[in-house]
């Protein structure tokens, strides 16, 4: 980030994912319908030490790695949410992207640039060709996020969650690497100026949203 900082901007910064971590994930993943949006493999909360066993692999890093997942923060290092890139093929240049943000930071904008830099990580880091994401069909609001991050609608899984009683259908969208190159400019200049995400803490960084 600059060295000079507008006091009227909220900054935000993405760090690493740690086993600490999943402490804060559990308490949030103790709404069901939170966790049917983010968690295909659990059907029922669990506690930390539970969820950090599952979590372990994930969070150990390999050489490649196949997830780099991180932790969303506030200036005051409080933590509002966790995004990532999971299960990349490096043979086939593709991966599955994320997002989860704590109830009271929804629709802030948070979302939506923390996702800028997980493409930005992406196609231009990682030097993956695809991005696939999965939204369910009744969540409008993830919905309009990876439509204005340029995502298109490939097909559905057919009563492919479970919730509450009821099954549900699966919208699978994906986003190639020229398609984010070519929607990156026009969105970053779309957004105001006042939330803005980075990766790190550090003062100058490049990566940063919207691109500065």
């Amino acid at each position: 980030m600059n060295q000079q900082r507008d006091s009227n901007v909220q900054h935000f910064y993405l760090r690493p994912l740690t086993v600490s971590d999943v402490e804060h994930i559990s308490v949030w993943y103790e709404d069901i319908k939170d966790l049917s949006l983010i968690e295909s493999k659990l059907s029922v909360p669990l506690n930390a030490r539970s969820l950090q066993k599952i979590w372990q692999n994930d969070l150990e890093h390999s050489e490649p790695s196949t997830n780099y997942l991180f932790s969303i923060r506030d200036e005051d290092d409080d933590p509002i949410g966790h995004t990532g890139i999971q299960d990349i093929s490096y043979a086939n240049g593709n991966g599955v992207i994320f997002i989860y943000m704590r109830k009271d930071r929804r629709r802030c904008g948070v979302a939506l640039r923390s996702m800028g830099l997980m493409l930005d990580l992406a196609f231009f880091q990682l030097r993956l060709h695809r991005i696939t994401t999965y939204v369910h069909t009744d969540n409008i609001g993830s919905a309009g996020l990876v439509k204005r991050l340029g995502f298109i609608n490939e097909g559905c899984m057919r009563e492919g969650y479970f919730y509450d009683g009821e099954y549900g259908d699966v919208n699978i969208v994906g986003l190639l690497s020229n398609e984010w190159s070519a929607a990156r400019g026009p969105l970053s200049e779309a957004l105001d100026k006042k939330v803005d995400v980075a990766f790190g803490r550090g003062s100058g960084t490049r990566w940063i949203w919207p691109l500065s």
